[in-house]
């Protein structure tokens, strides 16, 4: 690995903000229009250099560039996840994004907020970590009402989003102060032997805090309110980032965080009890509230927290059991699911276009007219059901084997109700694939769409990763493997 290198990947992440805000600003408009090719190339020059950096030899002692960063396995993931998705948002975005609009702010903001996603997993204390993930916040605040004008239902759902989220940054926050004010520190490695000694009841209410000031940027129920609208009124590209990438980075501060704790005391298996249950508790609400929604964006939406559920029980049962498969399981579906939810939410913008309404009765046949959005969006749910030869299949399938894998009935419980869950998703997107792939339109279609050729590849190379992580997943897990156990409290070196 080259530490010097990997490390650096954020502020290179975040220097394309201020590239792409000059180019916007001070080019002509006929130039204007291909801020968002000049995105993607950037994201994915830090995609390309951080498939780099974790080349080199293991037995590199070059030390990272910044003192509260460090290079890791975890970090490098994290990272390729997020400049990833943010490149195939960024050039999907801009088929759908009024070039005589504020441009100038849009990409450089999706750049600043995957700048600070992508800087999480390499933060090496809780404060920074804390920091890196408002940077993401943020950003995305402003870019959840980039459409007000066209839309004024989008700034109220900023201003949801946005007041949601600083309660929870003041929740978190005050958990890492309680954390410091126990341990005198904040460094993640040097956390469970300084809170060894410290009063359990401090230790546990700090967890809490921790894991509700996260939780409502996770929208673990009851604090997802804000999710819905904040999906169904940003920008296709930013919903992209927002379930694909931004979220995960929370999933891993969270994680991060609790794995200060200290692994003798009883706390982590209270806090993984409390997050089984609330996944539980979040899984049951999304998909049964995403059964009554007419509108394909909104059952999108609500299957989100229903998912976040599912990636909750495997971090739970991980923390309660001291299970290394659950830690695996977990990150595994993160990366699946937010592949799979970005390319689904990019062809549910187009559909919605299409059809001229977010109700999904007016969709009748698109999925067909539109072939190529039409297979890749198949593919997207699919995995999200858990059909075999999808990513989607092996995320549950990882997570049923983590609740197997600890032989107690709490366990085979949790099982069962996830495989219940899962069949009641099938209420929702089982009618969905009906409208769109075997219904036929006998009216002419109320909008003859073209669909740009930016979105179409974008959907495409989605889907196509979802098939192939569901069929060659080995690579993918032998990196899990190198970073999954630092996420266990105390730690596995």
């Amino acid at each position: 690995m080259r530490p010097e290198l990997a490390t650096a990947i954020p502020l290179f992440i975040a220097l394309g903000g201020v590239v792409t805000y000059l180019w916007a600003k001070l080019l002509p408009p006929s130039a204007r229009r291909w801020t968002g090719s000049v995105a993607a190339i950037w994201f994915l020059s830090a995609f390309g250099l951080l498939l780099f950096a974790s080349g080199g030899s293991s037995s590199d002692t070059a030390s990272a560039i910044f003192p509260v960063l460090t290079a890791s396995y975890l970090g490098i993931t994290l990272g390729l996840l997020a400049t990833g998705i943010g490149a195939l948002a960024a050039w999907a975005s801009q088929g759908r994004i009024d070039p005589q609009g504020p441009v100038q702010l849009y990409y450089p903001l999706l750049l600043f907020a995957l700048a600070g996603t992508a800087a999480i997993g390499f933060c090496t204390d809780l404060f920074t970590m804390f920091v890196a993930v408002e940077l993401s916040a943020i950003s995305s605040y402003i870019l959840v009402a980039y459409n007000y004008r066209q839309n004024p239902q989008a700034l109220s759902a900023a201003i949801k989003y946005f007041v949601q989220g600083v309660a929870g940054t003041i929740t978190a926050l005050m958990g890492i102060a309680l954390l410091y004010l126990a341990g005198q520190t904040l460094t993640i490695s040097e956390l469970p032997a300084a809170l060894a000694t410290a009063d359990p009841l401090i230790i546990g209410f700090a967890a809490i805090l921790i894991l509700v000031g996260y939780g409502v940027k996770l929208a673990i129920v009851p604090l997802h309110t804000w999710l819905p609208d904040t999906y169904v009124t940003a920008p296709s590209g930013v919903t992209a980032i927002l379930t694909g990438a931004t979220k995960g980075g929370v999933l891993i501060a969270l994680f991060l965080s609790l794995s200060a704790l200290p692994a003798s005391s009883g706390i982590p298996v209270f806090i993984g009890i409390t997050i089984c249950l609330l996944a539980v508790l979040t899984m049951t609400a999304g998909n049964l509230i995403a059964l009554i929604q007419p509108d394909l964006t909104r059952v999108l939406a609500y299957s989100s927290i229903a998912q976040m559920g599912y990636i909750l029980l495997a971090f739970g049962i991980a923390l309660q059991y001291n299970l290394l498969l659950g830690i695996e399981a977990g990150i595994f579906y993160v990366i699946a699911y937010g592949i799979m939810k970005g390319g689904a939410f990019l062809a549910a913008d187009q559909f919605v276009l299409a059809a001229g309404s977010p109700e999904t009765a007016r969709m009748k046949g698109l999925g067909i007219r539109h072939p190529v959005l039409g297979l890749s969006f198949t593919v997207f749910i699919l995995g999200l059901i858990g059909v075999p030869l999808t990513a989607g299949f092996l995320g549950k399938l990882l997570v049923i084997q983590a609740g197997v894998a600890v032989s107690t009935i709490f366990g085979t419980v949790l099982v069962l109700i996830l495989a219940a869950n899962s069949v009641i998703s099938l209420g929702y997107y089982v009618p969905i694939l009906s409208t769109l792939l075997f219904q036929e339109n006998k009216q002419a279609p109320v909008t003859r769409l073209v669909v740009p050729l930016t979105i179409t590849l974008s959907v495409a190379a989605l889907a196509g990763i979802t098939i192939y992580f569901g069929l060659f997943p080995q690579a993918l897990f032998s990196v899990i493997a190198q970073f999954s156990g630092t996420l266990l409290p105390g730690g596995v070196p």
